[in-house]
């Protein structure tokens, strides 16, 4: 059985490869598969099997809370339904990480990849209402099966020349230093959802996506990061604003897995770079597997929608805000 989750450029891979096959699945058969980075996740998590079933029974779970129940006594539509259905399977996915721990221990190589995951019940609940649960379990079981089968194929042919393998998150983490302890990430993406909906509903600002804020917030005392985080995001905005959209008929889904696939491409190729010409003596969000591709296409994608300068604040915002507030929790955590 390959144990994809523990190498770097295989989870890389998976994401591109899932952008791929659900942008082409949603044009031929008109049906999503809950994101376009959905499949990878379940894809890289096949050798923990009891981690798929629970983050699709937790998807359908939302769906069930948020469009059966909720519907029913609350006007939910549009950017407030998604935001209530990623609040409900954040609250859920919190449930569920509780009972786990009380179980048993936690896997750490499940945690390193954990931080994709945790918007992932609510996109696929808000897939499950457009176009009902069980179209949406097809797509997903296709699309990831296709992403598995490319996985399984190179990760085969390379066995004879084993990858670079980087170490799992929290180990690569405690050499490092980080801006709030890395086992409230779970609760600074709440946070940050929280903060992000705020803002959207007071003035009208996007944040660059529901994780962005904690992960940037995460990296606050880390200035290069951050640095390259929004300079991947700016030549991401600048590839797919200017060139590709001029060219090529994109909107809703599609222009967002164009952001995804050229700022994967961009940032992968970005730090490839910089860890050659610095020698190894920089290494940009070192510890994180696939943050670092999805976060600035979270950026890029908002910048076209309301333009640079306001998601530049709005992203600063609430990144600042769940530093604040995690480190305010870590110290009460402490005295308690």
């Amino acid at each position: 059985m390959h144990d994809y989750f523990f190498h770097t450029e295989i989870v890389r891979l998976a994401l591109v490869v899932s952008v791929i096959v659900s942008m082409l699945f949603y044009e031929r058969m008109q049906l999503t598969s809950g994101g376009a980075i959905v499949p990878a996740y379940l894809a890289l998590f096949l050798p923990a099997p009891l981690h798929v079933a629970m983050t699709v029974m937790v998807g359908y779970l939302t769906y069930l809370a948020v469009s059966v129940l909720l519907a029913r006594r609350m006007i939910l539509y549009g950017r407030r339904k998604f935001e209530v259905e990623v609040l409900v399977g954040l609250a859920l996915l919190t449930a569920t990480s509780v009972a786990a721990r009380a179980i048993g221990s936690i896997d750490p190589t499940l945690v390193g990849l954990s931080g994709i995951g945790f918007v992932v019940p609510g996109v696929l609940a808000h897939d499950m209402f457009r176009q009902r649960p069980g179209r949406t379990i097809v797509a997903l079981l296709a699309t990831t099966a296709v992403v598995a089968l490319v996985l399984f194929i190179f990760v085969s042919l390379v066995d004879i020349a084993p990858l670079t393998v980087e170490p799992p998150l929290p180990a690569a983490l405690a050499a490092s230093t980080t801006a709030y302890p890395i086992q409230l990430l779970l609760p600074a993406v709440i946070i940050g959802v929280v903060l992000g909906v705020a803002l959207f509903a007071r003035l009208g600002l996007r944040s660059g996506g529901f994780v962005t804020g904690a992960y940037l917030a995460l990296v606050l005392n880390r200035p290069l990061d951050i640095g390259f985080a929004f300079a991947v995001a700016l030549i991401t905005y600048a590839i797919v604003r200017f060139v590709l959209m001029r060219h090529l008929l994109m909107f809703g889904r599609r222009k967002v897995s164009a952001m995804i696939l050229v700022g994967s491409i961009v940032a992968w190729g970005g730090e490839l770079a910089i860890r050659t010409l610095t020698n190894g003596a920089y290494h940009p969000w070192q510890g994180f597997t696939i943050v670092i591709l999805i976060v600035p296409a979270l950026l890029a994608n908002d910048m076209q929608r309301q333009g640079v300068e306001r998601t530049l604040w709005a992203a600063a915002i609430v990144a600042l805000g769940v530093f604040g507030t995690a480190n305010l929790v870590d110290a009460a955590r402490q005295l308690l």
